[in-house]
Parts: structure tokens; sequence; C-alpha cells
């Protein structure tokens, strides 16, 4: 009976019947062209001459260049089925809109002064070392530099999860969350429980989270019974029977802001792994960011971005952005990316900052997918005399996406990359540090999807104090990983090789 229980709920849930209906329409989409395609030669004339004419148009698409190869290799060997596919992708009329509804947002709110100094006008940024990687980030995504901000680094779920709670129980105002994954069990039990007490407090709720990366793990009732206690609780982009690119981009941030004073962010989500309350890959290793300060309104300003996007209505972003500077001297710049915007923040910040190592960079990243400009300025790096150090996951969550992060591992040990895995488990924290002077705490990983699907956040930090525990980590987690050497390059099979050569092909959609 458990198990016809359990295919009955897999059956009847949402994710299975939205599925089954995208896979109708796909159906729909592509038989008549087969079925047309079989009976006649200039039908196969016509496609094959479509789908050329596409792909040379994708080849001058510089918007889109690392999906280029992909889309291509699909358009030449089935272009029958390839190019209805690609136009219906590529040139979805809710897809825009949806787009450009987040883009006005965005931009409406990037109107709103929310404190921070411009990096040409700080004194201390004009003599930073990385006050170039300052301008980038100011200019490219309204991101200014704060001072009087204090810093705490965690290390791990465990240091974190117990001071997140504190700061929750501390609420008098509001509290902001947006997260990628939640997930029923002993952290979200704990929160749940605060998040009631504060509602009956008159505190302010509202929670933002992924809803494919949460469709397989909150219950039916999970909105139901928050919005019964008073939260205002909305799933991001959600998942629905259309075939849509815009169900591509994702909300991986993580962001609580509390009272507009306290702010975390990091790569933990709401989940009992990340605090290693349960075991799923090994120890889970993972790093969060407490901020308290003036730094704190940029977190806000980014949720509340998110938030103007999902939830149509007028907003007063005045009333949450508080100023409350702290005896703190650190200079800190939170930033946000997203997909629909014209600049890849993320990416553009891990290459300068790889680019303007003079000493160290020093990386931990849970997937190593490569574009060849991030694998040359590594390696440049790494033949310029800069130490460059990459610890990613000895046990992979994705089999395949760590096929494709080996896959570099040649490459950058030949460079002189001095290139490590977690023995203890998976790393998860998103981390660059270097010439002990600029490190940064990001939800955004190396790979193809950070860098161009997914809506992210991280913070810059330029304070001596959080960039030496954050080196101090480093050194932690490297005594407790296995160095990968040419040779262990070397004795990998020949049919592993080549499975990791093929799947580099389709890392875009890694």
């Amino acid at each position: 009976m458990q198990v016809l229980k359990r295919i009955r709920d897999i059956i009847t849930s949402r994710l299975f019947v939205t599925s089954f209906l995208i896979l109708l329409q796909l159906t729909a989409m592509i038989l008549p062209f087969l079925f047309l395609g079989m009976r006649s030669v200039y039908i196969h004339t016509f496609v094959g001459l479509i789908s050329t004419l596409i792909s040379l148009s994708i080849a001058n698409d510089e918007k889109h260049a690392p999906f280029h190869a992909i889309w291509i290799i699909v358009l030449l060997a089935a272009p029958i089925a390839g190019w209805p596919l690609y136009v219906i992708l590529r040139y979805n009329k809710q897809a825009g809109k949806a787009s450009r509804r987040c883009a006005t947002v965005s931009a409406n709110l990037d109107k709103v002064p929310f404190g921070g100094f411009q990096p040409d006008t700080l004194y201390a940024c004009k003599q930073h070392p990385f006050h170039r990687e300052m301008l980038h980030l100011a200019s490219s995504c309204n991101a200014p530099v704060f001072t009087g901000t204090t810093t705490r680094y965690f290390s791990n779920g465990e240091s974190f999860y117990p001071v997140y709670l504190e700061e929750l129980r501390k609420a008098k105002k509001f509290i902001f969350m947006e997260y990628f994954i939640i997930n029923e069990g002993f952290l979200w039990q704990e929160i749940k429980q605060i998040l009631a007490e504060k509602c009956r407090q008159g505190v302010e709720v509202r929670i933002l989270y992924d809803d494919i990366a949460t469709i397989s793990k909150l219950t039916r009732s999970f909105r139901r019974e928050l919005r019964s206690m008073g939260v205002q609780v909305y799933p991001f982009n959600p998942f629905r029977a259309a075939v849509d690119s815009f169900m591509n981009y994702r909300d991986h941030r993580k962001i609580t802001v509390i009272d507009g004073v306290v702010g975390f962010t990091g790569g933990i989500n709401l989940a009992d792994e990340y605090i290693n309350k349960i075991e799923r890959f090994g120890y889970w290793k993972d790093a969060g960011l407490m901020l308290k300060g003036s730094a704190v309104q940029a977190l806000t300003h980014t949720f509340l971005k998110s938030w103007g996007f999902v939830v149509k209505e007028e907003q007063n972003p005045q009333q949450y952005l508080i100023d409350m500077p702290q005896n703190a001297d650190s200079l800190v710049q939170p930033f946000c990316d997203s997909p629909t915007g014209p600049i890849r923040v993320g990416r553009n910040t891990y290459t300068s900052l790889i680019n303007g190592a003079q000493k160290y960079v020093w990386i931990t990243a849970p997937y190593l997918i490569l574009e060849n400009e991030m694998l040359n300025a590594l390696c440049l790096a790494a033949t310029s005399g800069v130490d460059v150090r990459i610890i990613t996951p000895h046990v992979a969550d994705k089999w395949y996406v760590h096929a494709v992060t080996r896959s570099n591992y040649r490459a950058l040990i030949k460079a002189g990359v001095k290139v490590y895995e977690y023995t203890p488990g998976f790393v998860h924290a998103k981390l660059i540090v270097t010439d002990d002077a600029a490190a940064m705490v990001a939800t955004t990983n190396f790979d193809y999807r950070s860098f161009y699907a997914l809506f992210e956040n991280g913070v810059m930090l330029y304070g001596q104090d959080v960039i030496s525990q954050i080196k101090t980590d480093f050194i932690d987690t490297m005594d407790k990983s296995l160095q990968y050497t040419m040779e262990m390059c070397q004795k990998t099979p020949r049919i592993r090789r080549a499975v990791r050569k093929m799947l580099r092909i389709f890392s875009p959609f890694l």
C-alpha cells in the first residue's frame, strides 16, 4: 500500500503533471516536422537551410557566446527538431516580457539612493590595490562601497545557524528572506517557530524561495501554513506547464535581512545538510557571512528587486533602507547579478580578481565548469608566478558535473595551478581570496548557469581581519584535502577521459 501511495503522490505531484504537459507541448511541436520530413526531401532541404541560417546567426550573437557550440551541434545534427525548439525558446514572448519586467523593476530601484560611497570619491578606495574591481562593481550593478559595517565569517553551517537563529529572535520591525532552497527539517522547524512568534509580535516577515529548486522538497501546505501565521511568502518564477526559456532563470541568492541592520549571505541554504544535521555527500563544507551596519542596505536593496519582480505592488523602499553605521573601518561592497542584465557581474568579477592578483589567488568551488577565457586566466596567472590554488569536492553531488570539473585538472596542473579535492565530503562554499587585500563570499559558482542563467549575490571584502579568517579557513580546508597531480590525471582510464570531453560539450547546460 505504501508503494502505491508513493506512486500516486508522484503522479499527482505538480512536478510530474507540469513536466508531462511540457513534454506534450514539445511533442506536438516537433512531430509535424518529423512526419513531413519523412515524406519529402524538399522539407529536409528547407529545414536544413533554415538550420544553417540560424547557426550563422547564433555564431554572431555575442550575448550568448558560451551556448553557441551546443546549439549549433543540435541544429546541424537534428535540424527538423532543433530549429523549431531554438526559435521557441530564443524568441518566446512570455520570457521576453518577464525579462523586461525584471530589468524595469531593477532599474527603478537603482534610482533610489541607499548610501555607500563611489570608489572614486573615497580616499581609502583610491589607495586600495583592488580599486579597479571596486569601480567595476560600482558601475556595472550599482554596488557602492560601504564603511561603518562589521563582518563575521562562518566557516561552516554548524557555527552559522545558532547565530542566525539568535539574530532572528531579536527582530523588531521586519525580516526579509530570499533563498534558493528551503527544506523541511530541524533547521526550518526552528526558523518557523521564531517566525510565528515574530508575526504575533507584529514583525513584518517576507519570504521568497525558488520554485523549481524546492518543488520536490516542500509540501503542498508550505505556503498555506506560513500565510496563516502572517508571513508573506511567494515562489520565485513559478514552474508552469509552458515551453518558456525564462524558466531557466532561477533565484540562486541567499539573503536574510533583519530590521535593515543585520544581514546574512553566503552559500548556506535553509536545509539540514547545510548545517550537517543530516549527511548527503559526506561532510558539507560551506561558508556564511554576517554583516551589521551600513552595508546591509545593499542586501535589502537586492531583496526588494526580487520582491518587486515577484509581487506586483507599489513599494516604498526608503522605509527599509536603514543606515545604522557600526564602529568599523573595513570596506565592504555587496553586489547582485541578474541574467536579464547586459553585464555578467559574477563572471567578470572572478576574472578581474584572478587577473589582478600579484602574489596569490585561492579559490573554493563546488563546480569548476570553465569557459576558455576563465581557464586561460587561471593558467596565465599561474605561469606568471602567482600562487593559484583551487579546492573542489572529492565527494560529488552530481557525477556528470564532477566529471567536467575533473576534465579541467590536466590543463590547470600543467600551467602550475595547485588543485585539491576536499576528501571529507562536499565543498559548497564559493570563496576567493587574493593578496591579503580582497576576498569574496558569494553564491556564484564557477559554471555557466551561475554566470548566465541565475540570479546571484555576493560580498566583496577589503578588511584585513575577515580576509585573514577566510585565508585561515582555506588553509584548514586544504590540509584536509588531496592534492591532485599530473600523474593522477594520466592514470585516468581513456574511456573516462573521453566521457569527460564529451560532457564538456554540454557544459553550458550543466
